[in-house]
């Protein structure tokens, strides 16, 4: 995309168009796109060019190409939001947070009949080994779980912790959510299914809540329910 090509307030109507679709802060956006704050606002400000790293984060992070952000002819508008329409159905954004305590573990559990695991942002050796350990451990205990009496489901929570504990000491927290995603099927009724999360992300970021961007495959799509109007 080239410098001259960008108009920095259709790039800023774009990102609050991204954020309300999905729908995200403008912290969630920087998280997630792993910006400042300070540069969304910017961005969104509609006075600051971006350069073409930022677009492409923003892009990765919202799941479109970093071509929407190049102003569209009319006929390019209708079918970029036709595009975006699609996007919006595929792609769910889900709050997660640090497991720190039994509790934590044991709510992440609860009503999942699935879960996902993410440990693409561990770099340290030290530290994807015990990544490992912790999805392995999601892994047995989602095969066990409902043959657990709680005493057993407390302690395999208590275990795990202490691997957390571990992972903390090496530089990486472990967050886990949920999110939720259906199935259509032609004359039967929609599968609703609710996916646990599993995310092992680097400490120097928030330590609260974060957002994970996930990109549903198959026939796979969100809820409606979960969508933000973008009317």
């Amino acid at each position: 995309m080239d410098t001259m090509e960008r108009d920095p307030l259709y790039i800023a109507e774009q990102v609050k168009f991204i954020r309300k679709m999905h729908p995200l802060t403008q912290d969630n956006l920087a998280d997630a796109s792993g910006l400042s704050t300070r540069t969304i606002e910017k961005v969104e400000s509609g006075r600051h060019r971006p350069d073409e790293q930022t677009l492409r984060s923003i892009a990765r992070a919202a799941q479109v190409d970093v071509s929407f952000f190049e102003k569209p002819t009319p006929q390019q508008e209708d079918r970029r939001r036709a595009e975006t329409l699609r996007a919006q159905r595929k792609t769910v954004v889900a709050p997660i947070n640090p497991v720190r305590t039994a509790r934590d573990f044991l709510g992440a559990f609860l009503q999942r009949e699935a879960f996902t695991v993410d440990t693409s942002a561990v770099t340290d050796e030290a530290a994807l080994d015990v990544a490992a350990a912790m999805a392995d451990w999601v892994r047995d205990c989602g095969d066990i779980w409902d043959d657990c009496y709680m005493s057993q489901r407390l302690d395999y929570a208590r275990e795990f912790v202490k691997l957390g504990r571990q992972l903390e000491e090496l530089g990486y927290f472990c967050y886990m959510g949920s999110h939720r995603m259906q199935l259509r099927q032609k004359d039967q009724s929609r599968l609703i299914f609710t996916v646990g999360l599993m995310t092992v992300l680097p400490k120097e970021g928030s330590e609260g809540t974060r957002y994970a961007v996930i990109q549903l495959e198959g026939a796979w799509e969100s809820l409606e329910e979960d969508r933000v109007s973008l009317s």
